[in-house]
């Protein structure tokens, strides 16, 4: 039997785990014409949340299109996937290729779009942005003319931004940025809604949040915490059944993933794969220590590949911080043995976590104390700081 979790990509329906509330919430103010930006931790399942309210929508006959700005690491392919989703959108409300290839013309004036046809029997987009590229009229007339076409076929549609905080780091062009381009192609939509996403809180939050900052109050913030342990425990719970395995001490999972949606997966993956091995089904089968011990042993050493690049993207000091508070936190004030442990001065220490907060690596709990977002990369880091 397949194993019933599944992790490292998008996930809907049966594997999808509760969030309704959000659901809700997001999908009645999308509905409303009303954008929004969810912030955060990293890899909790925005993106999931999204496809999810996004199949929704289209069911009340919403248009729904995504960008993932992830790997598009030039201005140039930005504005040629965002020419690719709204056409595909447009093709989708009018599939007459002929009328569809006559509305194009009069919207992509400055992209050649080029069809091929698919294994399905429909057609792939492929568009061609030709340089120098006009941000301002390029971004307007792909998104803008969507939005025209929305409003003749009286249809609203939605975007999703995901990543969005990568447009920083790929254009920084003052007055005439990408960032400062989207938020006008976003304020003079009138059929769109847009949803804006991004594995880097502490950068997306800023965007929205701080006053010279062109998409200051653009946008409705739904913070998206962890899931609750009665949600995490029905839903691992489910899964087990339907692979004809009824677990006992499920709270041993949830004291590990500590609600994270994502490490809930991979951990109950690793799981199932040692009670099919050990071919313990029946009656039930309970999580003792050296089970759940074993199962966590395996995840941490699979994400090692996830966590050494990682790991290998912060300097030094923030490196050093990480392991104080991985080892003694969560914390608000650091004692002076753990500074002296890695010769680092008071300064020095806040001024790294400081920076980590800004990355989404840290947080504060309602105690104002620092720690780790990302439980497993915690364990790992502390791990490795006593070998």
């Amino acid at each position: 039997m397949p194993n019933p979790f599944l992790y490292g990509k998008i996930v809907t329906d049966k594997h999808f785990c509760n969030r309704e509330h959000e659901q809700q919430l997001i999908a009645d103010n999308l509905l409303g014409g009303q954008s929004i930006v969810v912030i955060s931790p990293r890899r909790i399942g925005k993106s999931s949340l999204l496809a999810v309210v996004s199949s929704g929508l289209e069911k009340k006959g919403m248009v729904c299109g995504r960008i993932d700005f992830f790997a598009l690491n030039s201005i140039n392919k930005i504005l040629g996937e965002t020419v690719r989703v709204c056409a595909q959108m447009m093709l989708r409300q009018q599939t007459n290729l002929k009328k569809f290839l006559s509305i194009a013309a009069e919207v992509f004036k400055r992209t050649r779009i080029a069809f091929e046809p698919t294994p399905d029997g429909n057609v792939s987009i492929k568009p061609e942005v030709g340089l120098p590229v006009d941000i301002r009229s390029s971004l307007s007339e792909a998104i803008l003319g969507l939005d025209e076409m929305l409003g003749g076929k009286k249809c609203k549609g939605l975007l999703v931004l995901d990543e969005f905080q990568e447009i920083i780091r790929i254009d920084k062009a003052g007055t005439n940025s990408l960032e400062a381009e989207f938020r006008t192609v976003v304020q003079s939509a009138k059929q769109l809604s847009f949803a804006f996403l991004g594995s880097q809180a502490g950068l997306l939050s800023e965007m929205f949040t701080a006053r010279q900052r062109p998409f200051f109050q653009a946008a409705k913030i739904v913070e998206l915490g962890y899931i609750d342990r009665k949600s995490l425990k029905s839903y691992i719970r489910r899964r087990f059944r339907s692979a004809g395995i009824n677990i006992r001490n499920i709270e041993g999972i949830l004291s590990v993933v500590e609600g994270h949606p994502d490490y809930a997966q991979r951990y109950c993956s690793h799981l199932y794969d040692i009670i099919v091995a050990s071919g313990e089904r029946a009656p039930g089968v309970h999580l003792d220590d050296s089970l759940l011990r074993q199962g966590l042993e395996e995840m941490i050493e699979a994400c090692e590949l996830i966590f050494i690049p990682e790991w290998q993207t912060f300097p030094l000091r923030q490196q050093q911080v990480l392991s104080v508070i991985a080892e003694k936190g969560p914390l608000r004030r650091v004692a002076a043995v753990d500074l002296a442990e890695y010769e680092i001065t008071h300064t020095s220490f806040n001024t790294a976590l400081k920076q980590l907060l800004r990355k989404g690596a840290l947080r504060e709990d309602e105690n104002r104390n620092y720690f780790l977002v990302d439980p497993i990369f915690r364990r790992w880091i502390a791990r490795r700081s006593v070998t």
